[in-house]
């Protein structure tokens, strides 16, 4: 992997990671009928966490939240790997 990096800045290079909170399936009238206050039910628990994904492959997993910064923004820790070494 040195060899490769004499080759590759991977420092330059960037790549869009998504976090995913869970999905959900509607029709176009469910969707045109919601309200402000209206809950969408998504397919996994809280304490399922996130998904950490770049393209369509999940990298990992992580929970949200906040920095503790005056704005107060929305973060993802990386939870460990189950059955990681």
């Amino acid at each position: 992997m040195d060899a490769l990096n004499h080759l590759i800045d991977t420092d330059a290079i960037q790549v869009e990671v998504t976090v995913r909170l869970g999905r959900t399936r509607q029709t176009v009238a469910q969707l045109s009928a919601l309200r402000p206050d209206d809950i969408l039910l998504l397919d996994q628990s809280i304490d399922e966490g996130v998904e950490i994904c770049v393209g369509d492959k999940v990298i990992a997993r992580g929970e949200l939240t906040a920095d503790g910064s005056a704005e107060d923004r929305l973060c993802v820790r990386i939870l460990p790997v189950p059955g990681a070494a």
